[in-house]
């Protein structure tokens, strides 16, 4: 018989695959936050860090335009990742828009 759990023991049990799944989830959401404290105001609310992998960060903008305006942020990015974040291996920052469908 199946006994009932607590999701949050679900979330977090590592023989269970969507429990990977949940842990970047809230990494890469504690990290975005982060990042956007070092970043200036107007940029900070028009993006998400999407992902974080190996020596690649990808990073999901608003729209085109700033998406542009996020590209002239990537050695800034960079050094905040590498050096005020500790990641110490990353050397691309990708810059996508969201598709809004």
């Amino acid at each position: 018989m199946n006994k009932a759990q607590h999701i949050s023991s679900l979330l977090l049990n590592e023989r269970l695959s969507f429990s990977n799944l949940y842990k970047k989830a809230i990494f890469s959401k504690k990290t975005d936050l982060k990042l956007k404290k070092f970043l200036d105001s107007d940029v900070k609310d028009h993006f998400q860090l999407s992902n974080i992998e190996k020596d690649v960060v990808t990073i999901v903008a608003d729209s085109p335009s700033w998406a542009t305006r996020l590209r002239y942020n990537i050695p800034k990015i960079l050094d905040i990742m590498n050096n005020q974040l500790n990641f110490n291996t990353i050397k691309t920052v990708r810059i996508k828009v969201k598709n809004n469908f």
